[in-house]
């Protein structure tokens, strides 16, 4: 993520939640609808990247461009049906002890290393599914939780896998992953990280968060969907987070 937002979502995270504790549902498998409920319609979508960062959202229908490309036709809409998420590259929620989190992009390329080297990979990841999805099931610290296994959602083909902070990753009760450069962890370069080079996606905080990433090919671009969790998330933040899963639709 960009330094300002990547920022702002770090400070949001240290306020709101503290230290991590243990223990979390996972987000069930989505089940896709499309956003077609009472909410609001396709067209009266608002783009999300249009607010501003961390602002509150009302429910409703948004949408993003994950390439922030407006030339190009891909739109990924989503609906937002409860108080309390904020707005991000996607959604994020923060209440209590817990952190949910969805992020819809383009993954140009990863850190070399999660905890100690967060320079980009040199040569990038490549340009595939399987280049991603290999790339992310290879990333230090980071640990595969599940998958990766093919995938058919949001009728598109794609990889899906599920990667975990470890539990004996070194973490201080003020939030600093010890050891680490800048006490952070990083991982993948969204589309809006594309000018700022060595910046990354860091909102883990700390050992057990856990991400759930759809990687699709949509007509030949890669898109990655992401669900996040940090252990302590409370179950109805866990269903807000499905619902939302559940009502993406990915245009054209």
């Amino acid at each position: 993520m960009s330094t300002r937002r990547g920022r702002a979502l770090a400070l949001a995270i240290t306020f709101a939640l503290g230290a991590c504790t243990s223990g979390s549902e996972s987000a069930d498998a989505p089940n896709p609808t499309g956003a077609t409920s009472e909410t609001g319609s396709v067209s009266a979508a608002q783009d999300i990247m249009a607010l501003d960062g961390f602002s509150s959202l009302d429910p409703g229908t948004y949408f993003i461009d994950p390439d922030l490309d407006p030339a190009t036709p891909l739109r990924v809409t989503y609906e937002i049906r409860a108080e309390g998420w904020q707005q991000w590259i996607g959604a994020a929620k923060f209440a209590g002890d817990g952190h949910v989190g969805l992020s819809i992009t383009i993954v140009s390329n990863l850190v070399t290393h999660g905890c100690r080297d967060h320079a980009w990979a040199d040569p990038p990841v490549g340009p595939s599914v399987d280049d991603l999805a290999a790339g992310l099931s290879e990333l230090a610290p980071f640990r595969v939780t599940s998958g990766p296994e093919d995938v058919s959602i949001y009728g598109h083909q794609g990889t899906y896998l599920e990667l975990t902070v470890p539990e004996d990753q070194p973490f201080s009760d003020d939030g600093i992953f010890i050891g680490c450069d800048e006490g952070t962890l990083k991982s993948w370069v969204a589309s809006i990280d594309a000018g700022e080079p060595g910046d990354a996606f860091y909102g883990y905080t700390g050992p057990g968060y856990t991400e759930e990433f759809w990687i699709l090919d949509v007509e030949g671009t890669r898109l990655m969907i992401a669900a996040e969790r940090s252990p302590g998330s409370p179950s109805e933040d866990l269903e807000e987070l499905r619902a939302i899963l559940d009502s993406i639709r990915i245009e054209p």
